[in-house]
């Protein structure tokens, strides 16, 4: 059974520490190593079109409260140059003030690695700095026009680096013939190990260019089919009915069985 928190959002420090307390994170975090905190930054636009630096504050928080490791913040953008989209979004004031090293997936050096499964990214260029790392996947809750919703897992997409997979935008030779087996097979090479979704305020309608929602909620959990499974409903839509959660169910998590913690 996969636990999911679903904490009121009275702000991001209170709210982010509740729901992974509820969840036993402390205990889970590594005490070695890298951990990278992967927001939605898929350009310079304001949130909810991007995960506020707020929230990736208060998991950095959380996270050097309960961990030794190595902390940093890393994004690969879907549009014009990561560099841009951090200093856009606050991130590069926020390096500042805690000495955080800031990732850009698109400029890093890669390894190939093959996955016979894989659903059609057969190889994939991972960022070597990805390989070994504890990813905490940062999203913001949001529509998509290609895969229904975009939440934990294909927030990953950004892990993907431009000069292998852009087109007309910097990820565009992802998205076919199918996004969502490609959601699939990138987590298939580094799936997230902890999720944290801003669901306070979502964007319906489209990821980009959609409309803003209440929702009022922070989200948390280790399995990101079940968290991107609640956080679909929340949005209105059946799981069911939505491609890369039916493919991925039983491969990277769970859509049944969601033990589902509130706060």
């Amino acid at each position: 059974m996969s636990k999911v928190a679903k904490v009121a959002f009275s702000g991001y420090e209170s709210s982010i520490t509740k729901a992974l307390d509820l969840i036993d994170a402390s205990a889970k975090l590594p005490d070695t190593g890298l951990i990278i905190i992967k927001p939605n930054l898929t350009n310079g636009d304001k949130p909810p079109v991007t995960t506020n630096v707020k929230a990736v504050e208060a998991v950095y928080k959380y996270c050097r409260l309960h961990s030794k490791a190595e902390i940093a913040v890393g994004e690969g953008c879907g549009t014009g140059c990561t560099t841009d989209t951090f200093k856009a979004n606050g991130y590069v004031k926020l390096a500042k003030t805690y000495g955080l090293k800031l990732i850009d997936f698109n400029t890093e050096k890669t390894i190939i690695i093959r996955q016979k499964d894989a659903l059609q990214v057969k190889e994939f260029h991972l960022p070597e700095i990805v390989q070994n790392a504890f990813i905490i996947s940062v999203p913001v809750l949001k529509d998509h026009c290609f895969t229904v919703t975009t939440i934990s897992l294909k927030n990953m997409f950004g892990i993907a680096p431009a000069p292998f997979y852009s087109g007309s935008w910097n990820k565009s030779k992802l998205h076919t013939p199918s996004t969502h087996k490609s959601v699939v097979d990138i987590c298939l090479y580094k799936k997230p190990a902890l999720c944290i979704v801003d669901a306070s305020v979502a964007l319906t309608g489209m990821h980009l260019i959609g409309k803003p929602k209440k929702i009022g909620l922070i989200l948390a959990g280790f399995d990101p089919v079940a968290v991107d499974t609640l956080g679909s409903r929340l949005l209105g839509h059946n799981p069911e009915a939505i491609e890369y959660l039916k493919l991925a169910d039983g491969l990277l998590g769970e859509m049944d069985n969601l033990e589902i913690i509130t706060g």
